[in-house]
C-alpha cells in the first residue's frame, strides 16, 4: 500500500509578484537602507532593487490593506482585514515582530500613520463609525479612542508642527483633530466659498506651518489653513489625486489620469 503520510517537507516563499494598489494608499515607501518595503496580498515585503532580492515579514494571518513607516525609517506599521484584525509593528531589517497590536478594531484597518517623533501611532478601522485609535505602540497602551466619521476615511495624519494635532480626509468630509489626554476631539472643516464640499483620497501637511493640502476626487487640490480651507487649485490634475508627498522646496502631488 502506498504511505499516506505527509511528506517531511516544507514550502519556502521565494518570491512575491505585483503590488496591492487597489483601495489602498500611502503602501510603499524607501527604507532607510534604500529598499523598498509594501505588501502583497498577507505579507509584507522589503525589496532590496540593487541585489534584486526580497525580505519577506509573515506576521499575518489575513491581507495587509495600510502600512505606515516609522519616522526613521527602519520600523513599519502594517495593518489587516478581519473578524479581529490587529496592526504589526515590525524591523524592516530583520523582518521581525517588534509590537501587536489588537483587540480595538473590527473587520480591518484602513489607515495608518506615525506621528513625528515615532512614539504615537494612529489607527482607523473599517467598522461602521470607522474607529480612529491612538496608541502608545512600543507598549501596545490604546491612548485614545473616537468614532472617526459615518462614511468611509482614506486618510489620517499628524500635523507637523502640533505634536497634538492630526487631520482625517474621506468621502465627502475633513476632521482636524486634537489629542488631549485620552480625550480626541473633532472639528469639522469650514469649506465656505472657496470650494465645493466632496469627497478627499488623501492629505498632506505642507513644510510651511499652518498648511494642509488635500485631494479632491475632481482633480482639484485643496489648501487648507487651520479648518478652514485657504484656497483652491483648479483642474491640478484631469483625474482624482490618489497622493502626494511634500519634500522641500518643492511639493509633488501625483494624480490619476482619467480613462
Amino acid at each position: 500500500m502506498a504511505d499516506r503520510t505527509a511528506p517531511n517537507c516544507h514550502l519556502r516563499l521565494e518570491w512575491v509578484y505585483g503590488y496591492r494598489g487597489h483601495q489602498c494608499r500611502n503602501n510603499l515607501y524607501y527604507t532607510a537602507a534604500k529598499e523598498i518595503v509594501y505588501f502583497v496580498a498577507g505579507v509584507g515585503v522589503v525589496y532590496n532593487t540593487r541585489e534584486h532580492k526580497q525580505k519577506f515579514y509573515l506576521g499575518h494571518n489575513d491581507d495587509i490593506i495600510s502600512l505606515a513607516l516609522h519616522p526613521e525609517r527602519v520600523l513599519v506599521a502594517t495593518g489587516q482585514v478581519g473578524k479581529e484584525p490587529y496592526i504589526c509593528v515590525w524591523d524592516s531589517y530583520t523582518v521581525q515582530t517588534v509590537s501587536i497590536l489588537k483587540d480595538t478594531h473590527t473587520h480591518g484597518i484602513a489607515c495608518l500613520a506615525f506621528d513625528l517623533e515615532g512614539q504615537c501611532l494612529v489607527s482607523v478601522g473599517l467598522d461602521a463609525k470607522n474607529t480612529i485609535c491612538v496608541w502608545d505602540w512600543r507598549r501596545g497602551k490604546v491612548l485614545a479612542v473616537a468614532p472617526g466619521h459615518t462614511d468611509r476615511i482614506f486618510d489620517i495624519s499628524w500635523d507637523l508642527y502640533q505634536p497634538s494635532k492630526l487631520v482625517s480626509c474621506g468621502v465627502k468630509h475633513i476632521k482636524f483633530w486634537s489629542l488631549c489626554g485620552n480625550a480626541l476631539t473633532p472639528r469639522r472643516g469650514v469649506f465656505g466659498k472657496t470650494g465645493d464640499l466632496q469627497t478627499i483620497l488623501f492629505l498632506a501637511c505642507a513644510k510651511r506651518r499652518g498648511d494642509v493640502l488635500r485631494g479632491p476626487v475632481n482633480g482639484d487640490i485643496y489648501v487648507w489653513k487651520g479648518i478652514s480651507l485657504l484656497r483652491t487649485l483648479l483642474a491640478a490634475h484631469g483625474g482624482s489625486v490618489q497622493n502626494s508627498i511634500t519634500p522641500s522646496p518643492r511639493k509633488l502631488a501625483p494624480g490619476k489620469k482619467k480613462k
